[in-house]
């Protein structure tokens, strides 16, 4: 360690860093912490470069490394295609479905966007940094920003956006994410360029809720009218979305006052598709140039081409397979939801529908991929037997029939008839009842305290959901496995579940969020409200004529640094 490191590191942590920062730091001396994960933590409590730069100095460890960007060729339009396209209008804080939040997404900014190794950046946000119990979240604001409206961005429109996210009288889907952790009254402006987030108790990664996985929060004028998104541009972004139709598609122009600089591309256009087949097809015949997401069992004729890239990012997208708690059905019993889950051959799952792109799940949402899950809670196998006497003693030694109601999306059929044919095995008999995402998130979905509304992926007894990448856990804690959480489609309510989501939710050290995630992974594993069956890597495709593209593990087409050969 040099004397110059060592100064420096010692200046920033008795000068600047607080609790928050110095038990961060003390992971990464204590060895709990490798390089990696020292490196994504520290972008999420808003270290600055320097002090990321001294620590790893003083630590021995090799310097951050900053490396300039090829010049990009300018012109040319993008022909996407996005399957299955928006279900519903493009209304930000309304977004619930992969197809509206990339048709969206495209046009839209956030306070700060991931990047593939889960470390985050800023966008419009340039810093933030926590309290000491990390309840409350000072953000500042990117100067020279405008909206393609013209009009100057600043803090009024970050307060006026979140306000709207966390109002539940809204119908905002992203309560979601916000739900139990920030209400409107706590997102409060200091000045022109700083945001205070007041949050409801203290949560250690409130950061990633503001980048682009909470895909409804793209930062709007602080007098926006809901339903003009579509009417008019009125973004950040490099791109500015100028027509819409539902069910065909929509076009995007550059924006030349985009505060990053000049985007390579003249526009976009995206085409919704219906059908695996046909868009593959569109790509292989030169009539898209990017997939907004590859079905492995669909696309194998991409994945061998030599003409095409495909981009795998490794995440935590997934399955979840929920059971009513609630009703007066064999699913009532956790012991029958413990047999259904039993009946799973996952490795085979894996590997029939994803050609190994995924990793088996135990029936929690703590993927392989984040490094706070409890890495040694026994894995859930196949074992049938077992199976039939968890039924057995539930009362229902010949089995019952139940409807399984899901979406026409990727995999998911072949899934639902792999558990179809599972649970046949043991005497459950599955009538599938499969819906186009349009009918499948139809109806309303407010969620508690008024229900879940009426729409049947909320509703069903036994369904099949498909669940986007999140860089932490905290959305699917929340939504969809807390306590009248905005999403829980099983409505599952365990007092103990909720105190350790709440605890893990809090926890700043990583040793501790492996103790609070170990705890529940245990308890899901008792209760098994949902089944996890895997979790895949998210696949885009495009041809060898794009040319700087970056995929995401949750599927945001960000399209700002893209060009064409």
């Amino acid at each position: 360690m040099d004397r110059q490191s060592r100064r420096l590191l010692d200046e920033y942590r008795q000068n600047e860093a607080g609790p928050v920062e110095n038990a961060l730091i003390d992971d990464f001396v204590s060895g709990e912490l490798d390089r990696g994960e020292f490196l994504r933590r520290a972008t999420v409590f808003g270290l600055s470069v320097p002090a990321i730069g001294a620590a790893l100095g003083a630590l021995g460890e090799t310097p951050l490394a900053w490396a300039g960007t090829a010049q990009a060729r300018v012109g040319g339009r993008l022909h996407v295609g996005l399957i299955p396209g928006p279900t519903k209008d493009l209304e930000p804080h309304l977004l619930a479905d992969l197809g509206g939040f990339q048709a969206a997404g495209i046009a839209g900014e956030f306070l700060t966007r991931t990047t593939t190794t889960l470390k985050l950046k800023p966008e419009l946000a340039v810093s933030w940094k926590a309290n000491k119990d990390a309840t409350v979240w000072t953000f500042k604001l990117r100067k020279g920003v405008k909206f393609q409206t013209g009009k100057s961005f600043g803090a009024d429109d970050v307060v006026a956006t979140y306000r709207r996210l966390t109002n539940p009288k809204t119908g905002s889907q992203a309560i979601s994410a916000f739900g139990g952790v920030l209400k409107p009254h706590g997102v409060r402006k200091v000045d022109e360029h700083t945001v205070r987030f007041h949050l409801e108790s203290p949560n250690a990664n409130f950061p990633y809720l503001t980048c682009e996985t909470t895909y409804q929060a793209i930062i709007l004028p602080a007098n926006y009218k809901v339903g003009t998104f579509t009417q008019k541009p009125q973004t950040t972004a490099a791109f500015q979305l100028t027509s819409y139709t539902p069910g065909v598609g929509s076009t995007y122009q550059r924006f030349p006052g985009w505060w990053g600089g000049h985007a390579p591309l003249d526009g976009v256009d995206a085409t919704y598709f219906t059908e695996d087949a046909a868009i593959v097809a569109a790509l292989l015949g030169g009539q898209i140039d990017l997939v907004g997401q590859l079905n492995v069992t669909s696309g194998r004729a991409i994945l061998n081409n030599p003409n095409m890239k495909v981009i795998a990012a490794h995440g935590a997208s997934h399955r979840q397979v929920p059971m009513r708690t609630d009703m007066h059905n064999a699913f009532h019993d956790h012991r029958v939801r413990q047999a259904l889950a039993l009946t799973l051959n996952r490795p085979g799952i894996v590997k029939t529908l994803f050609s190994g792109y995924a990793d088996v799940g135990n029936d929690s949402p703590f993927a392989p991929v984040y490094p706070s899950t409890a890495k040694r809670v026994h894995q859930r196998h196949q074992n049938l037997r077992q199976a039939k006497q968890l039924l057995h003693a539930a009362g229902h030694p010949h089995g019952f029939k139940i409807t399984l109601t899901t979406e026409k999306v990727g995999e998911i059929p072949q899934l639902a008839q792999i558990i179809q044919a599972s649970a046949r095995k043991i005497g459950i008999h599955i009538n599938l009842r499969v819906l186009t995402s349009a009918k499948y998130f139809s109806g309303t979905s407010s969620g508690p305290p008024k229900g879940w509304g009426t729409t049947p992926w909320l509703n069903a007894p036994l369904d099949i959901t498909d669940w986007g990448h999140r860089p932490v856990p905290n959305v699917y804690l929340t939504a969809a496995l807390m306590s009248k959480g905005q999403w829980n489609a099983a409505h599952y309510s365990s007092k103990k579940f909720d105190a350790q989501a709440r605890a893990y939710i809090g926890a700043i050290s990583l040793r501790d969020q492996r103790r609070h995630a170990k705890q529940m992974e245990k308890i899901l594993l008792h209760d098994t409200p949902v089944i996890f069956p895997y979790f895949y890597n998210y696949l885009q495709a495009v041809s060898k004529n794009v040319k700087g593209y970056k995929g995401n593990a949750i599927g945001q087409i960000y399209l700002a640094r893209t060009s064409l050969a």
